[in-house]
């Protein structure tokens, strides 16, 4: 499914926004440059407006994420241990942690900024992703979009959720906007085959209680609002990958 990626988000209430139109000038005019306007922007120029530069769809934001350079990527993932969490090839070794491997660039791209700027909480993500210019997120973002997917262990037909919704409940199916493999479409839209059950579930329960608030017009906190702990399992189930050996 695409979206309309330049009508940009509310903006906060408090605070400035500092565009990433900005940030994409400096990356189009010479990478040197753009670290230096970088740190300026996500850094001293946001914390003297007292509030983080938030992310925002537009062309701008997707010529950043096509000036990712995977063979960067790669070296910014060994010299930032990312594989301490998300595994050597970008699959998690426990099942709490999410694969990163083969997932779109635009959409890894889009939650380190919201980890960076605080939308998205996660301690470690915070810390990881400080050390990061937005350069760094781009390269980071197209070397793990490289990287070959762990594949769903699915033998059986997939639930109604997923190719035919529930229109009672205004639920598209699941592979309207995910792919018919999970793949994810589109900027926006994640890839969510091969990841563990229990970080599917989790994922799905933070959305439904709405401790996770970062997806584009509460998309994602309406359809969990609308499942059954008993669905998102089913779907979990339906789209994991084998359980880790540490999590057996």
């Amino acid at each position: 499914m695409n979206h309309c990626i330049d009508v940009q988000p509310r903006r906060p209430t408090t605070g400035k926004l500092i565009p990433l139109e900005l940030i994409s000038f400096g990356l189009i005019h010479g990478r040197l440059a753009s670290g230096v306007l970088v740190a300026m922007l996500l850094t001293g120029a946001a914390q003297a407006a007292d509030e983080p530069a938030p992310f925002a769809w537009s062309s701008q934001t997707l010529a950043v994420i096509a000036s990712g350079d995977a063979e960067r990527g790669r070296a910014v993932a060994e010299d930032r241990r990312c594989s301490k969490c998300h595994g050597e090839a970008g699959i998690a070794e426990d099942d709490e942690t999410p694969s990163i491997a083969g997932q779109r660039a635009a959409y890894n791209f889009k939650q380190m900024i919201d980890y960076r700027t605080e939308v998205r909480e996660s301690r470690d993500m915070k810390k990881a992703t400080r050390r990061l210019s937005v350069q760094d997120m781009a390269d980071l973002a197209a070397y793990f979009e490289t990287l070959p997917p762990e594949p769903a262990a699915v033998t059986d037909d997939p639930p109604l959720l997923v190719t035919r919704g529930d229109l009672d409940r205004l639920l598209l199916p699941c592979d309207v906007c995910h792919g018919k493999q999970g793949e994810g479409l589109g900027f926006e839209v994640p890839a969510i085959s091969g990841q563990k059950v229990d970080h599917f579930v989790e994922l799905m329960q933070a959305f439904k209680t709405g401790e996770r608030q970062n997806d584009e017009y509460a998309r994602m906190r309406f359809i969990s609002s609308q499942l059954t702990d008993d669905e998102i399992i089913e779907l979990a189930a339906w789209y994991a990958a084998p359980r880790s050996e540490e999590g057996e």
